[in-house]
């Protein structure tokens, strides 16, 4: 692959979680901790959120769909109940180390490219602390809120069929602990845990959210 000597001295950490459960502020605070962290600077097809501005490269369909159509998408994914598109080019990895929130149904195709080491982490939170978070991204029920659930589910299910996962805890009053376990891990300093903490109750939050 014409990549792979850009690749091979890069680690990539994907962060594999429900919605809400804080992945992306513990990236952000890991980035700030580490000048080796970075974001993997995806792009997508969705609008961006309230006070989004440095997670992804928001481009349109069909911009997208050419970046693919020209060999230049390393990974090109669409997401399971939107149709949403995800995906990177190799400007994306920008460190050495580099950080990715990602779909549970990516992670095969993101291990498949030539980086020197990837990691796969799952992240969980208090299940009532989760709730709280998701109710304020989502006070309203809505097809969203329901796919969003939908789609937590199966990822912390998924997680929990991995051998040897790593589990992650975003403590509500810890964030910055948070983040650097998360980069202890990356740099292989610590083994993280394999106990889900977390995730059956994150599951039976969700079953009563969804009824």
């Amino acid at each position: 692959m014409v990549n792979a000597p850009i690749l091979a001295n890069k680690t990539l950490a994907m962060i594999v979680g429900p919605t809400s459960v804080g992945k992306s502020t513990v990236m952000r605070e890991a980035v700030r901790q580490d000048p080796e962290f970075s974001y993997v600077r995806a792009f997508t097809t969705r609008p961006p959120r309230a006070g989004e501005t440095t997670t992804y490269s928001h481009i349109s369909h069909e911009e997208a769909a050419a970046l693919q159509s020209n060999g230049q998408a390393l990974t090109y994914v669409v997401h399971p109940t939107s149709g949403v598109v995800y995906g990177t080019t190799v400007e994306s990895y920008t460190t050495k180390y580099n950080l990715l929130d990602t779909l549970a149904n990516s992670v095969a195709a993101y291990q498949s490219l030539p980086f020197g080491q990837t990691l796969t982490i799952s992240m969980t939170a208090p299940g009532n602390a989760w709730e709280q978070w998701f109710h304020k991204r989502y006070p309203v029920t809505s097809d969203e809120a329901r796919q969003r659930l939908a789609e937590a589910k199966l990822s912390i299910k998924w997680s929990l069929q991995q051998p040897g996962m790593v589990w992650l805890v975003n403590e509500l009053d810890d964030v910055a602990g948070t983040a650097a376990r998360l980069i202890a891990i990356c740099r292989g300093q610590s083994q993280g845990t394999t106990s889900p903490l977390y995730a059956e109750s994150m599951l039976q939050s969700i079953d009563t959210l969804l009824s």
